[in-house]
């Protein structure tokens, strides 16, 4: 911009045609997206700072789908079950 500030546009494009179809030129549509990158931005740091949290906690964290499936096993969980991460990540928590 005139005052240095960057600016993130999402520019999308098509051509112009004339009554017989005949290209004529191109028509672009910009939409400013940089408040959007830095909410983004801030979302992953988020996510990765809890990621670190969940992983380095000093008690057993897991994740369980809705089919019983492990979706998460931390450090903690790896320790006290004997089984590893990636041991455990897909397996039945509970097997009848």
């Amino acid at each position: 911009t005139r005052d240095g500030r960057r600016l993130e546009i999402l520019l999308n494009a098509t051509t112009r045609r004339g009554a017989k179809g005949e290209v004529t030129g191109v028509i672009l549509v910009g939409q400013d997206i940089t408040d959007l990158r830095v909410v983004m931005k801030d979302q992953h740091r988020i996510a990765d700072d809890l990621s670190r949290l969940i992983e380095t906690a000093n008690a057993p964290i897991f994740g369980v789908s809705v089919d019983g499936d492990v979706t998460e096993w931390n450090k903690k969980a790896a320790e006290l079950s004997g089984y590893s991460k990636s041991e455990a990540l897909g397996k039945q928590l509970v097997q009848n």
